[in-house]
Formats: C-alpha cells, structure tokens, sequence
C-alpha cells in the first residue's frame, strides 16, 4: 500500500475525529442517554464510526485502483463501506432486527460471491482433523461466520476501547503472518488508523454505533478469512481463527441461547453480556484491559502454538470462565447483608 495513501487516510479519520460532534450532527446519528434506559453515558456523544471505517476502506479502494495491488480487498471493501451505511441507517432510524439481519445476510454473500478467495471450503484442526465443507456448504458456512463476526462485534461494542483495541491486536496479528506484502501494509494501515480512533474513542469523543461496528466486524472477518486460506508464515488452523476471536463470537452465542432460553429476543439491546458482567465489579478500564489482554495474549501465543493450538484455544476458555466466575463471586459479596 502506497505510504502517501495511508498518511492521507490516517490524517482523514483524524480530522474525523476532532469533528465527530459535527459530523454526529450533520448526520443525525448522536446517541442520546435520555432515549435509551440502558445507556450510560451522560451525554449525547457521536455514532461515527461508520464513517471512520468507511473512509479508511475508500482509501483502500483507491490505493488499487492507483497502484493496483490487492483486488480482493476491493470486494472487501465495497462490502465493509456497504455494511456501515446499513449500521448508520439502523443508529438513525432503529431498523428491525428482521431488516438489519437480512440485509447483513445479503452483504455477506454479495462478498462471498465477490472474493471467492473467502470461501471455506474445509477446516483444518491442530488436532489433526479436517473437516471438509464442499463446494456447496462451504460459501453458506462462510457466509454464516462473517454474519456471526459482524453480530457480535456488534454486542460487543458496549464500552470504549473494546472493539477497536481488539479489531487493532487482530490486525497487528495478520500483518506478522501475512505473506502476501500488500494485505501486510493494508494491515498495518488500518491498526494504524485504528490507533488513532482508540485514543479518541478512549476520551469519549465518538462512539463506533451500530454502523462501526458491523464494518469493523466485516473487515476483520474477511481479512482472517483471506488470512487461512491463502496461507500464512505459520500454520493458521481453524481454531485458530476461533481463538483470535473468542470473545466477541462466544459471548454472542451465549446471550443468544440465553435469552432464547428465557423466551427473549437475542437481538433486542440489554446489559447481560460479557462486558457488563464484568463492568460490575472491574469497572470499564479493567474490563477493557481484560479483554485487549486476553485477546493479545492469547493471539501472539498463537504464533508459536502450532499443532498445539487446541491447547491453547481450551487454555483461552478456561481463562475466560475463571474471570467469569471471580467477577461473580466480587458481586455477591460486594452485596450487604440482609
């Protein structure tokens, strides 16, 4: 990727940044405490993250059609800019669930069908097994994993710092493996910009909304799918695309069978997720630290695992309970007695 690209790209999401309120404003999409009883923050703060990732993808776009280097990221792109329109519709105007996931559905194969490359065609274990998807289950699996990536990237997205620090591990992660050098600099360009909108994001001057989210979750997802199927400077198995993304895709599930359990609608907002559990007692910046350690972690050990990433994948979860549990156990007994 040409570095004049990605100095102006960069320099973009900054002056985006500076201006989120006005951007939030001209746009319509300010995320208002009053409206929601479960927000809280204290005042109303900038959905603007869709405009973020929008411009970086642009940037990309451009940066091919200029220097045409990486095709398939073009596909990507055009999805991922597609993705954040859908999410700034939804933060201005409270799609349906039915609408927003039919239309993540439909952007999600238009992808798929886009960059073949993306397809799954089979899921190699560290363990030792494969599992072969075939030409017709696996464009469906793929699009039903980056429907998944994109949702929970989504409900994950409810404190600062979460998504961008991890979508921002992530891509430091795929520049270190990759072997293709221009999906190597367009990683490098995006953790650079996204270091930019953490420290922002940090300080509360925008939030990612809906539309940040889900593009976030398209870019990743697609990029650590590219990632294992055109091979990297080390072994990449399936779980260790699992691994890399853990939290967001178990927690998702999670709330999901929950509340389908309890006859509620898994798509409605709530404060039942992994962050809010542990929010209760850490607190936000603890949590965050949690999570982006956790994540990192786990994901740079990865690079050493090899056929013992399965270990590592199950080390990851027992982590992740453990911290579940202390978390649970500080809450009751921070309760006074009766």
């Amino acid at each position: 990727m040409s570095l004049l690209v990605a100095y102006f790209g960069i320099v973009s999401v900054l002056l985006i940044a500076l201006n989120a309120r006005y951007f939030g404003e001209l746009l319509g999409v300010m995320d208002d405490p009053a409206k929601e009883s479960h927000k809280k923050h204290k005042l109303p703060t900038p959905l603007v993250g869709a405009l973020m990732v929008g411009v970086l993808a642009l940037f990309i776009i451009v940066n091919q059609f200029v220097f045409e280097t990486s095709s398939r990221m073009v596909g990507v792109s055009v999805c991922t800019i597609l993705v954040g329109i859908l999410g700034l519709f939804d933060d201005k105007l409270q799609l349906s669930w039915q609408t927003r996931l039919i239309a993540i559905g439909a952007i999600s194969c238009l992808l798929v069908f886009w960059v073949p490359e993306l397809q799954l065609q089979n899921l190699m274990w560290s363990f030792g097994y494969t599992t072969e998807l075939g030409p017709v289950f696996g464009p469906i699996f793929t699009v039903m994993c980056l429907m998944t990536i994109v949702v929970s990237f989504n409900m994950m997205d409810g404190f600062n710092g979460g998504v961008i620090g991890m979508s921002l591990i992530l891509f430091v992660i795929m520049a270190l493996v990759a072997t293709n050098p221009h999906r190597q600099a367009i990683c490098l360009f995006l953790a650079s910009a996204l270091g930019v909108m953490f420290i922002y994001n940090m300080k509360g001057e925008f939030f990612l909304g809906d539309g940040g989210a889900y593009a976030l979750g398209l870019l990743v997802g697609s990029t650590a799918l590219l990632t294992y199927n055109l091979g990297a400077s080390i072994e990449i198995f399936g779980d260790t695309i699992f691994l890399w993304l853990t939290i967001p895709t178990l927690d998702c599930l999670r709330v999901v069978i929950k509340r389908r359990i309890s006859k509620e609608n898994p798509f409605y907002a709530g404060r039942d997720h992994l962050h809010h559990i542990l929010m209760n007692t850490m607190g936000p910046l603890k949590t965050l630290f949690v999570f982006l350690a956790t994540t990192g972690g786990f994901a740079a050990a990865s690079l050493f695992a090899g056929a013992n990433t399965y270990i590592l994948f199950l080390g990851q979860l027992l982590s992740l309970l453990f911290i579940v549990r202390l978390s649970s156990s500080r809450k009751l007994l921070s309760k006074p007695a009766e």
